[in-house]
């Protein structure tokens, strides 16, 4: 049986991940930093890292904590576990958002993938779903304060549907990217939510123009933004 170790498996992807590897058949390793020291000395057919930081504005004023978290910890794992094939989850942040800690750090750990045979690498958009717990859409939807500029926009794509593309396309190699179609903006997904948002920060556009084929419409979060307010 395919054996799939996947490090932060409580998180917001890694929990996604999990559910996808098993639906498929995979036997699942859920690593989390209670027992990551227990699954080092296994080996794996594919070792997914979606550990990595998530918070941009937290990167911003701990930069080199998000060092140690991304850069660092891949490290680890590449060059300490023992696996057939590397999976890093990433950002699409290390493309376009250089000028920040979070995309530096991200594209700085995905050097380091880059430089090993038969790896690959996944730059995830901005995502919603069940799980979600930080970032500017779970701020928006639950009236706190935003940290970037409302008209910022974003590419949403639902977790599930990024984590189950990753699990089928395992085999795959080098740089792919997953994210909406197209994007919206915060503006947009508050109409009908909240009058007034409080919001500070810089302006954002979180796309690529080179994302996979066959990717939905941003426009989707509207629904799970409508499925969250009648719960």
């Amino acid at each position: 049986m395919t054996r799939v170790g996947i490090v932060g498996a409580a998180g917001f992807v890694g929990s996604a991940l999990c559910k996808a590897a098993e639906k498929h058949g995979y036997k699942v390793f859920q690593i989390t930093r209670a027992n990551f020291n227990e699954h080092k000395a296994r080996e794996y057919d594919f070792l997914i890292n979606a550990a990595m930081p998530s918070k941009r504005f937290w990167a911003l004023n701990n930069p080199v904590e998000d060092v140690n978290e991304t850069v660092v910890k891949t490290a680890s794992l590449l060059y300490e576990w023992k696996y057939n094939k590397f999976i890093q989850v990433s950002s699409i942040s290390a493309k376009i958002q250089l000028d920040i800690p979070y995309g530096s750090h991200k594209r700085s750990a995905e050097v380091l993938v880059e430089n090993r045979p038969d790896t690959l690498i996944i730059r995830l958009g901005a995502l919603y779903g069940e799980g979600l717990r930080k970032g500017a859409l779970y701020d928006l939807v639950n009236h706190k304060h935003i940290y970037v500029d409302i008209d910022s926009e974003y590419n949403y794509l639902d977790v599930n549907f990024a984590a189950n593309w990753i699990i089928e396309n395992l085999d795959k190699i080098g740089i792919k990217e997953l994210g909406a179609c197209d994007t919206i903006s915060l503006r947009e997904i508050s109409q009908g939510i909240w009058a007034s948002p409080s919001y500070s920060g810089r302006l954002e556009k979180l796309y690529s123009d080179n994302t996979e084929r066959d990717m939905p419409t941003s426009r989707k979060v509207l629904d799970y933004v409508d499925l969250i307010r009648e719960n």
